[in-house]
């Protein structure tokens, strides 16, 4: 499914030095993020990981999914372990990183992320219980010359609600991908991640489940779900989707119709 590239690299002393720690052989955790053409923001996710004040020994996995762009030749600049993935899809790029980890825990990322410090050890620290099965925290939006602060800080609290009322019935879709955990062992038993997820593993929610939230579900038969809502571990990503929908206000309007079908029910 995927190859392991280990193409020396000649990348920014600094931060190929701080991302050195990753490179464990008795990883306790293993992060995994998908990278589809992410030359624009990598280098900021990598920077963010490599600041990660941690207790468990971590290994990191990014699973490039047919990047056309630098991504590839960034990766191997800082000397991160990469897969090259060539089956489109982000499902197809999380199982690959999932069959390639060796960690007991897998904390899922995406490209276009950030997170502070503290998000690996509060994440994954849960799971030490082995009543629960899964984790998932909470998250925000870095405003881009078409958003505002305060129209995603809106539409933010919007989704919190919904997320709120969705855990009475429907917890699972909470669950999104690029701020996650489950262990290894678990995440393989009930099958790893659902290819058929959605449109060739993207989030569609016409031709079916997306495969964080199929994830979650299945993940249920072996244990509980655990909401971490502290800021400790809240992600910041890209409002790049909210934009791909046609604007903020499209978005919005979107995520009301879904809400109100899920009501009525």
């Amino acid at each position: 499914m995927a190859a392991i590239s280990h193409k020396p690299s000649t990348g920014t002393p600094e931060l190929r030095q701080q991302l050195k720690r990753f490179l464990v052989d008795d990883p306790e955790v293993s992060i995994v993020v998908p990278a589809y053409n992410e030359e624009k923001t990598i280098e900021r996710l990598l920077k963010s990981m490599a600041a990660q004040v941690t207790s468990y020994r971590v290994e990191l996995i990014i699973a490039n999914n047919n990047s056309t762009d630098r991504t590839q030749a960034l990766l191997d600049q800082y000397g991160v372990r990469s897969l090259f993935v060539q089956q489109q899809g982000v499902a197809y790029a999380r199982q690959a990183g999932l069959e390639a980890a060796r960690g007991i825990y897998i904390a899922n990322a995406d490209a276009d992320s950030v997170y502070p410090p503290t998000w690996l050890n509060t994440i994954i620290k849960p799971l030490e219980n082995p009543a629960v099965s899964c984790t998932y925290g909470t998250y925000s939006f870095i405003p881009s010359a078409r958003t505002s602060p305060l129209q995603l800080a809106l539409y933010e609290r919007a989704s919190r609600l919904a997320s709120l009322m969705r855990s009475r019935t429907s917890e699972p879709t909470n669950v999104l991908g690029f701020n996650f955990a489950f262990r290894r062992a678990d995440a393989l038993a009930v099958g790893g991640f659902n290819l058929n997820a959605g449109h060739t593993g993207t989030v569609n929610h016409k031709s079916g489940p997306c495969e964080d939230g199929w994830m979650a579900l299945c993940l249920m038969e072996r244990g509980r779900l655990y909401r971490v809502s502290s800021p400790k571990a809240r992600a910041r990503t890209s409002d790049r989707r909210l934009l791909e929908s046609g604007g903020l206000g499209q978005a919005f309007t979107m995520r009301l119709r879904r809400e109100w079908k899920r009501l009525m029910a």
